[in-house]
Parts: structure tokens; sequence; C-alpha cells
């Protein structure tokens, strides 16, 4: 059948993901990019596109930066977003609601909650550096304007709360998520259980165990610790300065320990620039930094993952690899649900004193305790680690399109 999937990518994770479906299906498939705003968490989207073969346009590229406009104009049968509460994909669902266009939200991660922050000085100071450095003031100024104005009031809108709402249907990554979704009064006919696309390289690709040991050059035997970023600092979870402590301390702890080396992979939407620089004066022998790498490839070949809140630790557990949650901030979590449950389902440990660290790495790195709640962990959140997951959301995605609705 012909028909045409409009698809509004809000980073470079939503790319990611958004493109093993894209693989699947057959009819057309067009992004509408809204990197030209200049949004700092918006960096990388065309770049991801275009790698990953995904034909797109620029708002800017109509006549008028209107999303019930750009919809009218590109007569999409589906409409497919990853967050339907970010302002810059929300008008465009509620746009497609409006004109009877099915509208799709792939969740992007196991839960979806209000992230928690301060209003401190440091909340507003990095919100002015996102708009002096945006490359388009005048769009972020109105952001700006609008967003804090908003949060100030105590009542912000689009919420947390009401991810997944605007949506016709919501594709799920296990049971786990369908039933928080129903907790959040989203009818259970929305809502429909594929698993997480991004999974299916597990099973398709068979990751191998030596393969990122063997590009770093490491020694036989060696064990690799990864650092994987959720960006603390660009969602003002956590301060340069803290993010820099910890780093600088998963790089002392290695260089004590014998034949163990370390991986920092900063998020898509951070640059590792940023990394080296906080390493700057410190040995870093036995430290890379680097998100060049397949991520289970990567997740195959390494020996303890570490994470203040990534979704690559969940992923990481689904692969039996040992997780440390560390926040030795003493600050909520971004998320009152993840990355907790991690720990709650007896895949992970927090460590949440700096004296914890070094003797909770060497414990786990002989430890395989925490790979026996694995496949009760992925039954639970995952659904099936089988390889079909993209090819579920792209059939619920044709499903949409050849009945406006299903």
């Amino acid at each position: 059948m012909n028909y045409k999937v409009l698809f509004i990518p809000g980073n470079v994770y939503h790319v990611r993901m958004f493109s093993k479906v894209a693989k699947k299906l057959k009819g057309d498939v067009l992004a509408i990019s809204l990197e030209g705003y200049g949004e700092k968490g918006r960096a990388g989207i065309e770049r991801a596109l275009q790698e990953n073969g995904i034909r797109f346009k620029r708002v800017q590229d109509y006549r008028k930066e209107d999303p019930e406009f750009i919809l009218r104009e590109e007569k999409p049968d589906v409409v497919v977003v990853l967050n339907d509460i970010d302002p810059g994909c929300l008008y465009f669902v509620r746009g497609a609601n409006r004109l009877g266009i099915p509208t799709l939200l792939i969740a992007e991660g196991i839960v979806v909650d209000t992230p928690h922050r301060s209003l401190g000085p440091s909340y507003f100071i990095n919100i002015i550096k996102n708009v002096l450095f945006s490359g388009n003031i005048a769009h972020s100024i109105k952001l700006l304007v609008r967003r804090t104005s908003s949060i100030l009031s105590g009542n912000p809108e689009p919420g947390y709360d009401r991810y997944g709402a605007e949506c016709m249907k919501i594709a799920v990554w296990g049971e786990y998520s369908k039933k928080f979704f129903e907790s959040r009064g989203i009818p259970s006919e929305k809502i429909v259980i594929t698993g997480n696309p991004l999974m299916d390289d597990i099973f398709r690709l068979k990751p191998k165990a030596d393969k990122i040991k063997k590009q770093l050059g490491l020694p036989a035997g060696a064990k690799l610790i990864v650092y994987a970023s959720c960006n603390p600092i660009d969602i003002q979870y956590w301060t340069e300065e803290e993010t820099a402590h910890l780093v600088r301390l998963l790089n002392k702890i290695v260089l004590n320990m014998k034949n163990c080396f370390l991986l920092i992979r900063p998020h898509p939407t951070e640059p590792n620039e940023r990394y080296l620089r906080f390493l700057q004066g410190e040995d870093t022998s036995k430290t890379f930094v680097s998100k060049k790498e397949n991520l289970y490839d990567l997740l195959a070949s390494c020996d303890l993952l570490i994470t203040e809140g990534s979704v690559v630790g969940s992923e990481a557990a689904a692969m039996g690899k040992p997780v440390i949650i560390v926040n030795l901030t003493g600050k909520p979590y971004l998320n009152r649900y993840y990355p907790k449950l991690l720990a709650d389902e007896g895949v992970a440990i927090e460590v949440l004193k700096e004296y914890e660290l070094d003797n909770s790495i060497k414990r786990l790195l002989k430890s395989k305790d925490l790979a026996k709640n694995r496949w009760k962990f992925i039954r639970k959140y995952f659904y099936k680690l089988d390889g079909m997951s993209s090819q579920r959301v792209a059939s619920l995605i044709e499903k949409l399109a050849r009945g406006r609705g299903g």
C-alpha cells in the first residue's frame, strides 16, 4: 500500500530509535527537522537523519513555519513522535489530531516522569547560556519566556504527566510500561506493547564480547568499565563541577586498578570535548572518551556499566552486564522511577557515597550475582528480545495508515 509517514524527532536519540522502524516501513518516510531553531538539545538531528538514510526537510523550508500548515502541505497518513510534550513535536501532534491524521508515540523510555529541577541560579544561568549560543536567539528568547513563565506559575504546560496523552496510539516497551501509562489515565486500548526497537540489534547483530576491546588495543584479560552519560549538565540535573568530579574520580579509580580501563561515552547530544576538558591535567593513559562505537558491541565488550541515569543502563542490564547507578550529589534522581527501578529489580546497585564507589566497582567486576535477575527483568520491561520490536512498531504504523486509527 502507498502511505506517507511524517516523523518529528526531538533529538538524536529519537532518530536513532526511529531509524530501526523506518527500515521496516514500505511507505514514504519524511522527517521534519527542528534543528534550525538552534536549541542545544536538537543538535545533530540532521546529521543523524542523513546517516540513517531518512529524507528530511527543515521547518524553515516551508512558506510558513507552522505545524498545521506543514501538515496540510505534506498530507501524511501518520505522524510519529517519541515525545508528544516536547513543544516542537507537540504542535505537530495537535495539528494532526485536528486534521484527523493518526498520531503515534513510540515511547522513548521504560517510563517518563516529571524531571526534578531546582529553580536556583544554575537553572537560569544554563537557560541564558543556551539562548546566547543557540544560533537562533529570537526563537530561543520566545522559548525562554514561554517556558520560564509557565514553570514560575507552578502550572507548566505541557507537563510530563501528559506524556502519551496527546497521541492516538502509544508503542511501549513492556508490560510494566503499559501499566505505568494506564496508571496515568491512558486508556488501555491506546497502548500497544512492541518492545524497544533499539534492542533488535542485540538479536540481529549478535555483538561480540571482545570486539571493542580489540579495537581499543587493550591487553589480554583487560577489564573495561563504561560510563554512559545522560547529559546531566544540559538537562540541569548536575552541575559541571559535579559531573567533572565523578569523571575524575572514575579516572583515578581505574588508574589504581591492574589491567582495568575506562571508556567515557558522552550522550549523543553532548560533545566529547566536554569530558576531555574535565580530564585536562589528569593521567588519562587508561581512559578513553568516545561515542563512535556501536552501542551494543560496546556493551557486549564491557565488564561493568556505570551511569547516573542513561537508558543505556537498562540495555546493559538486559544484556546481563552489572550496572552501577551513581549519584554522589545528594540530589533526587531526575525521574522518580528510573534509574532506581534497576536497583529495585536486582539488576543494578546504587552508589550514593564517594567512599563506596571504589569497592563497589571491584566487587561487581568479580561477581555475577546481578545476572541471575536478567530474564525476569527482560520479561517485565522489554517484552521480548526477539529482533522483532521494530517490525511490530512498523506494523502498527501501517495499520494506522490503512485504517485511520486502526
